[in-house]
């Protein structure tokens, strides 16, 4: 008895193996991106495809911690001049430490100008952190417990 092999059944494993091998190929190379800009040829260095540019803000708040954001609230509290009528609080300069952190700086140039209709005060302080000593511009609203939370905080211009 003679062993004939049909063509057919090889070819059909032949189709399913290209076929596993192009799915395979098609998976793989949706994982991998290349870019390359107008006009070169360039496809050794990686673009950067995402990212943002850093604010004032976003550096602030990464150097002073929410902590160190309510100790200076509670000073910004402790100011017992009546802020009602608008008085200059410009030479008044407050020191504040976070005894957890190690952070430390002083609250000054506090401005009541916006105090009667708002709530709100500016003030500018200045914050020792690990990433060094800078200058920071802020904005301390009365909460709904009537104290003080800093609501916004910025790298300041020296």
């Amino acid at each position: 008895m003679c062993l004939v092999r049909s063509y057919t059944a090889v070819k059909h494993k032949i189709n399913r193996i290209s076929l596993a091998a192009l799915a395979t190929g098609i998976l793989v190379a949706g994982c991998g991106q290349v870019s390359v800009q107008v006009g070169s040829d360039d496809v050794e260095t990686p673009k950067l495809l995402t990212g943002s540019i850093p604010s004032t803000s976003d550096i602030a708040y990464t150097d002073v911690s929410p902590d160190d954001r309510q100790i200076i609230a509670r000073v910004l509290d402790s100011v017992s001049v009546d802020l009602s009528n608008g008085s200059s609080l410009e030479d008044l300069t407050l020191p504040w430490l976070n005894a957890t952190s190690g952070n430390s700086g002083t609250v000054s140039h506090i401005d009541p100008a916006l105090f009667p209709n708002t709530g709100c005060l500016s003030f500018k302080t200045t914050a020792n952190t690990i990433t060094g000593i800078k200058l920071y511009a802020g904005t301390a609203c009365r909460d709904i417990s009537a104290a003080f939370a800093v609501t916004s905080l910025s790298v300041a211009e020296a």
